[in-house]
């Protein structure tokens, strides 16, 4: 079974590559979906040109594909994708949607036209657990996005690595009313380093974009430690 994976990046995503994985498949392309505006209803949209960063980390072909971001109009743009994919054998995609029905109704729409299995592992997971259930896949991420009360300018660029981490998140939410996973749109995350990579992370120049309200980081740099056989080096990579 050929099967590819939409991804962010992100910490959803992510954790929908490892997870099939976990369980017998082998996503072998990613497929990025890059919309021309911020506010899609459907993709993320921040740090999309580092992906291919984490595809080379985790030794997988990438693939890039724009659409206008516009809602609605956007899930039709991606029928030729789809389309190209199903000819080049694949029956199943990952994506790494949580509790969105809107997200799920509409991938689900245009997979079934072309008979592609919806790899979904963590839909309807509860939101505490997951997120430890991350931290147990030795997922690390980064804070990219904030757009909720309870997330401030401060929690750019917050590492989320361990059980204080969580906590923090998880009280945050039930403090400010919002979904500690981020489903809403409250934050978005960037990967920084999972078991399946070949190395790891790390942003080392960035810019933080701030309302009053919300705000957004914007990679500059990131170093780049590859890990093979017990030999590492590093290299820093430039946009």
């Amino acid at each position: 079974m050929k099967v590819f994976s939409f991804f962010t990046g992100g910490k959803d995503s992510t954790a929908a590559i490892l997870k099939a994985i976990e369980d017998g498949y082998q996503p072998n392309l990613l497929v990025t979906i890059v919309p021309k505006r911020f506010d899609s209803y459907l993709f993320h949209a921040i740090n999309l040109g580092y992906t291919g960063y984490h595809a080379m980390l985790l030794k997988k072909d990438i693939i890039y594909y724009g659409v206008s971001g516009l809602r609605e109009k956007e899930l039709d743009e991606l029928h030729p994708l789809i389309s190209r994919l199903y000819e080049s054998g694949y029956t199943m995609a990952t994506i790494g949607g949580i509790l969105s029905n809107y997200q799920r109704r509409r991938f689900e729409k245009i997979f079934n036209i072309y008979g592609i299995d919806l790899y979904s592992p963590f839909w309807g997971y509860p939101s505490d657990e997951l997120l430890y259930r991350y931290l147990e896949m030795g997922i690390k991420y980064m804070i990219v996005s904030v757009s909720s009360g309870g997330l401030d300018r401060g929690c750019l660029g917050w590492v989320i690595d361990g059980d204080d981490d969580i906590e923090r998140l998880i009280e945050l939410g039930k403090k400010y009313g919002f979904n500690p996973t981020g489903e809403g749109g409250e934050y978005e995350s960037f990967v920084l380093y999972t078991p399946k990579f070949w190395g790891y992370l790390k942003p080392s120049k960035y810019k933080i974009y701030w309302d009053g309200v919300s705000g957004y980081l914007e990679l500059r740099k990131v170093d780049i430690t590859f890990v093979d056989k017990g030999v590492s080096s590093r290299i820093d990579i430039n946009i």
